[in-house]
């Protein structure tokens, strides 16, 4: 007698069984063409290693040309790790970066064929492995560059057994270089007691000048202090920076300046107080009348700050906390990220806006409104309070303008300029203490808006990691210690307890077992 077929395998409930294997074969199709459109990956590491900053996205989204990155580390390499990851982060940002993988040691053929192309010295070690004095190459067509261990791996902290990681700075300074274009040239002014541009430290501008060098760009010290002084100082330059003379310029030297900006050029000064010390005045810098074709006053006066919130206890106010305003030099000082970002100043003058001028300057930075300007001390130290003679505030303290196009320029734009009372903002603190980056910013996009170039690359520092343990002989004497007396002291304690308690337990359940037994 044949059985009646079970509702459960009705031709209708196989076919709704085929239809929902379809769908979730459909559906999953549907998740990864998603997820292949949408790439997204999570930095979990605790110093945030792979996350890519600003400048480095704006680098790679403006990229219109293929990059070749060529990584020359053999699979044992403790850094390929780190280099494939950081590459991946980049890969995320554009399409036009291609990436080369050539390993000296099994790949000895294509790397021979590299190191004569482009020029890579390298060598064996005692194991036979191949060390290049290149370990990342960077080309686009003829401009290449190089990045070496030391550029990626900041190894000065070894001795504590730990390392800085430098893989981002490396790699996108890299891509800067090769990108092409026109190599600006930055004339550095000496020779009235101007900071050093190869001064290191925390005053000089070497750290500055490395910026530049590592951005494409040329540099150049120009000595009007010099006994044969060059007739043409500022010929060949595209930005003259002047940081912080301490006596005043001649006349001449202010006249050759502003020829070099009505003839294109561009000019940033840094123009702190010169103080006369016997009269107790701020006295002319000479460069009143450089600053004045961008419509700009130099007011020689002090800028003494009083508001609590924006100056150290000590002092009278000289040292302060300026306020960025909007414009293009500031626009990473004051978006919504960073509302209360502000600038170090010490020892600062006031800058105004010439009535009289064409041209209109922009106010960059300023004082608050309870600050005040003081034009003679009369006394041992500046006031502690506003006098009637005084300039209230707030005050520019930094300024910039753009002037007209001298004729038949077919330059993008006029000649630029840039004014700061101070010259605080400049000196090699500013890159070196992660409170002072606010300064450092300042001047590398005031450089960058005075040369219309892409910003300096200045990626932030990322924490040092432990990068592996130094052992002196001390710490020798006792890992032995350790290993060949206090372990196994510990394994044969242990065993020993361990026995005698098996002991204990044992005859416990004699004695046990002899009762039961009598």
């Amino acid at each position: 007698m044949s059985r009646a077929p079970s509702p459960a395998t009705t031709p209708g409930t196989k076919a709704y069984s085929a239809l929902g294997v379809v769908a979730a074969l459909g559906l999953a199709v549907l998740v990864n063409v998603g997820a292949a459109r949408t790439y997204k990956r999570w930095d979990l590491t605790s110093a945030q290693l792979y996350t890519l900053s600003e400048p480095t996205k704006t680098t790679l989204r403006g990229l219109s040309e293929p990059v070749e990155v060529y990584v020359l580390l053999s699979q044992s390499d403790p850094l390929l790790t780190s280099v494939r990851h950081m590459l991946v982060a980049y890969s995320s940002e554009t399409a036009r970066l291609v990436i080369r993988y050539v390993d000296p040691d099994r790949s000895p053929a294509e790397f021979i064929a590299l190191k004569e192309k482009y020029g890579i010295v390298a060598g064996r070690t005692e194991d036979g492995r191949v060390v290049a004095d290149a370990t990342i190459l960077v080309v686009k067509g003829e401009r290449r560059w190089f990045l070496t261990s030391s550029d990626l791996v900041d190894a000065s902290e070894e001795n504590e057994g730990r390392a800085r990681p430098r893989l981002e700075q490396g790699l996108t300074t890299a891509i800067r270089n090769v990108l092409g274009g026109e190599r600006d040239t930055v004339c550095f002014a000496k020779g009235h007691g101007e900071l050093g541009a190869d001064e290191p430290g925390a005053r000089g501008l070497s750290e500055l000048k490395f910026r530049l060098v590592k951005n494409n760009s040329d540099t150049k010290i120009v000595d009007l202090g010099a006994q044969d002084p060059p007739k043409e100082p500022w010929k060949g330059c595209s930005l003259v920076y002047v940081a912080g003379p301490q006596t005043p310029w001649t006349e001449a030297e202010a006249r050759a300046l502003g020829a070099h900006l009505d003839g294109g050029g561009s000019v940033m000064m840094l123009v702190n107080p010169i103080i006369d010390a016997g009269n107790k005045r701020v006295v002319a810098s000479g460069l009143e009348p450089v600053a004045a074709k961008g419509g700009i006053e130099l007011r020689h006066d002090l800028v003494l700050e009083k508001d609590k919130a924006r100056r150290p206890p000590q002092g009278v106010g000289e040292t302060f906390l300026g306020q960025a305003k909007a414009h293009a030099i500031t626009q990473g000082l004051t978006d919504e990220k960073n509302p209360n970002v502000r600038l170090l100043f010490v020892l600062a003058q006031s800058l105004g806006k010439l009535p009289d001028s064409a041209v209109q300057p922009s106010e960059l930075v300023t004082s608050s409104d309870q600050s005040f300007a003081v034009l003679d001390f009369l006394r041992e130290e500046p006031p502690a309070e506003k006098r009637n003679q005084d300039r209230g505030g707030p005050l520019a303290v930094a300024m910039a303008a753009e002037l007209p196009k001298p004729a038949g320029s077919k330059a993008p734009h006029g000649p630029r300029l840039v004014v700061v009372g101070s010259s605080t903002l400049t000196q090699g603190q500013n890159w070196q203490e992660a409170g002072l980056r606010a300064g450092a910013y300042f001047v590398e996009s005031a450089i960058a808006w005075l040369t219309a170039r892409p910003q300096i690359v200045d990626i932030p520092q990322k924490p040092a990691v432990v990068a592996g343990m130094r052992l002196d002989e001390k710490s020798q004497a006792e890992v032995r210690s350790y290993v060949t007396l206090y372990v196994p002291t510990a394994v044969g304690l242990l065993g020993l307890a361990v026995f005698l308690r098996r002991r204990s337990t044992e005859k416990r359940a004699d004695a046990r077992d002899r009762r039961r037994g009598s």
